[in-house]
């Protein structure tokens, strides 16, 4: 990245998406029901995740039922949403833990904290990591956080909005300062679509992209592009 793109670039970017996949609209959840279901998509995907958290719900209505069945019977509801042995027994850790400080299964106290102490607070659960912070600040808090998973990490290094030498953990600081706070939700959401249906891994479909003219991969060859 060889200098900061001007905040006129992420809205037009923001413009684009949108035009491609639509406006976005923030729906909160109850924050623990968000946490749970991002850890259950961790190391898979949404066709694999989003089965598994609702057949975790339909099982266990309330976290305490989950809390007092145990990990092994969490385990059996998800376990299409792959390591289900470890993901049971972080969701259980993590609603045991509440139990004992709050004596309430629910994470929305969260959203009522100041948002550096929101993220350390989250931070400090077992088996949860930035992006799932993210993730839970902005969408049920409408805090200002940038969530990065691959997808977004892809789009926004192709796109030269990155250092050659950036990491997703290092990329959520440096997107959040970059991208002005109130694109955050869309352009996250719509960035995470972008790359699952155009900005592929390997022979992305740049022909047909809308951000052609702002990626730097594209411009500079870096890529192979899908034939047209």
């Amino acid at each position: 990245m060889a200098k900061r793109p001007r905040p006129r670039t992420f809205r037009r970017v923001d413009e684009l998406l949108a035009a491609r996949y639509g406006q976005r609209r923030r729906e909160p959840r109850e924050p623990l029901d968000t946490l749970v279901r991002t850890i259950l998509s961790q190391n898979t995907t949404d066709v694999n995740s989003i089965p598994a958290f609702e057949r975790l719900k339909e099982a266990f209505p309330d976290w305490r039922d989950a809390l007092e069945a145990g990990p092994r019977a969490i385990e059996r509801p998800i376990e299409q949403a792959g390591l289900a042995p470890t993901k049971s027994r972080r969701i259980h850790e993590i609603l045991g833990r509440l139990d004992a400080q709050r004596g309430e299964l629910s994470l929305a106290y969260v959203c009522d904290m100041a948002p550096d102490e929101a993220w350390e607070h989250l931070l400090a659960l077992p088996g949860v990591g930035p992006k799932t912070v993210a993730i839970v600040l902005l969408f049920d808090c409408a805090m200002p956080f940038f969530p990065v998973d691959t997808h977004v990490f892809r789009v926004a290094t192709r796109l030269g909005w990155l250092p050659d030498d950036s990491t997703p953990g290092k990329a959520h600081d440096t997107l959040r300062d970059a991208i002005p706070a109130d694109l955050y939700f869309q352009l996250h959401l719509n960035m995470v679509q972008h790359g699952r249906e155009c900005c592929h891994p390997s022979r992305p479909d740049c022909h047909h992209c809308p951000l052609s003219r702002f990626c730097a991969a594209y411009r500079d060859g870096e890529v192979e592009a899908r034939g047209e």
